[in-house]
């Protein structure tokens, strides 16, 4: 490990529940550009090749 320094962990000084709510009740059109999600269409898994063979009947 190195031995920089770290900062100290984010503090809430609210119940979880207050601020998960809090944070549910955001309009994203409210956020700076930089912070929003980028929702643009995501690649899924890729295909697996068909080797054409069929699989065996049980």
């Amino acid at each position: 490990m190195t031995d920089a320094k770290r900062d100290k962990p984010v503090k809430l000084d609210m119940p979880f529940d207050e601020a998960l709510e809090r944070f549910l009740q955001t309009d994203p059109d409210d956020l700076p550009d930089n912070v929003k999600l980028r929702t643009g269409k995501k690649k899924g898994p890729p295909k697996r090749p068909s080797s054409g063979k069929k699989p065996p009947d049980r």
